[in-house]
């Protein structure tokens, strides 16, 4: 394998005697069990299929030892054994988060429907992700199982509660008013059997809707839930277009909401006008996050604004950045601007902490050079 750089194998147990205890022996190889299990636990911070991928490509190399190899233990031949089980990746809803379930013997296909038993009782769920193989120590919580296979009857009672599920929010709302509660109603859903349904609303405030779930418990026969959600979750539900004319994402295939903040509007040297940078939920933009990587590596190999360059036409400074361009906008000391590439030009000053325009300099505090009150030093 070109570009690894290994060293002989180093025999954890060579300088064992023949004569060693087994404990002895024992004790090296669970330590060495210890060792592997913390770098998979590592590889799995991608998921739980990357941590497979590794598995495959330890000790591929084709050398005798690297930094991926297990220490050698004398007399520890087979006796390495790493527990795996089969996963299969299912989704509950086009938009949400990807749960792995057991799928037992049942040989599942990609895009089939099946019956999951979760903790609020049995769930219609899409397969996305065919079973395969994976280290157990890689999951995380509970694995549920597959019941079955859904059938064709299973997909039309399906069909037939979501469309229901227009009338049942609309009676939702109706109780609100006869109830005077301060609530936006959003979405109605019902369970897979019919046994519960789920009304979403969103308030500015708590409010107390025992008297309301008894009546809605009345109106449909069966168990009522009420769940307040968040303006990011609201949106989802809802759906709608974003500023970019498409779908949001967070209602189309979004699994789960970015973590962004102002730091990447300014690291993609958008405006700090939130108005501009916030979605229809009022929150920033998830699509911030899309790219920040790829802008955080690309503004560690520019420089920083206010910079000293040298050009083919003299020296300058940088005056403005076109990172996705991976170009810099330079004025020189004749007051030219210049835009150039990056291999165009070199910075002089490796101060990465220089002002953000060469020769703004902060002004002095006004008391700093006043003489002090009654003419002392």
């Amino acid at each position: 394998m070109t570009g690894c750089s290994c060293t002989p194998a180093s025999a954890a147990g060579a300088d064992v005697p023949g004569s060693s205890s087994t404990t002895t022996v024992t004790s090296q190889i669970e330590a060495a069990r210890a060792a592997f299990r913390e770098r998979m636990l590592v590889a799995s911070a991608a998921g739980p299929f990357r941590a497979l991928q590794s598995l495959q490509t330890l000790n591929s190399c084709g050398c005798d030892g690297c930094e991926h190899a297990l220490p050698a233990v004398e007399g520890s031949e087979g006796t390495l054994d790493l527990p795996s089980v089969q996963i299969a990746g299912v989704r509950f809803r086009d938009s949400g988060r990807t749960y792995y379930v057991d799928p037992g013997v049942i040989d599942l296909q990609q895009g089939q429907h099946v019956v999951i038993e979760t903790s609020r009782g049995q769930e219609l769920a899409r397969v996305v992700l065919a079973p395969q193989e994976v280290l157990a120590a890689t999951l995380d919580g509970e694995i549920r199982p597959v019941v079955r296979l859904a059938t064709e009857r299973d997909l039309q009672n399906a069909e037939s509660r979501r469309a229901d599920q227009g009338a049942a929010l609309r009676v939702f709302a109706q109780k609100v008013r006869d109830h005077r509660l301060a609530m936006k109603p959003i979405a109605a859903e019902w369970a897979f059997n019919g046994s519960r349904i789920t009304f979403s609303f969103s308030s500015a405030q708590r409010i107390d809707f025992r008297e309301l779930v008894r009546d809605l418990g009345r109106h449909f026969n069966t168990r009522i839930e009420l769940r307040q959600v968040g303006q990011r979750d609201e949106a989802r539900l809802l759906g709608g277009l974003g500023r970019c004319g498409r779908p949001l994402c967070c209602s189309t295939w979004l699994p789960q909401f970015a973590d962004v903040s102002m730091t990447m509007a300014r690291t993609q040297d958008l405006p700090p006008n939130p108005d501009k940078i916030s979605g229809v939920c009022g929150k920033l933009l998830c699509c911030l996050s899309y790219e920040n990587d790829e802008y955080l590596q690309t503004r560690a190999r520019m420089p920083r604004l206010g910079q000293e360059v040298t050009t083919e036409k003299g020296p300058g400074f940088v005056r403005a950045l076109q990172i996705l361009k991976e170009t810099a906008t330079i004025e020189l000391d004749t007051s030219e601007v210049i835009t150039l590439a990056m291999g165009e030009f070199t910075v002089l000053s490796t101060n990465r902490g220089a002002a953000a325009v060469r020769g703004k300099r902060r002004k002095p505090r006004r008391d700093s050079t006043a003489p002090a009150p009654g003419g002392a030093a």
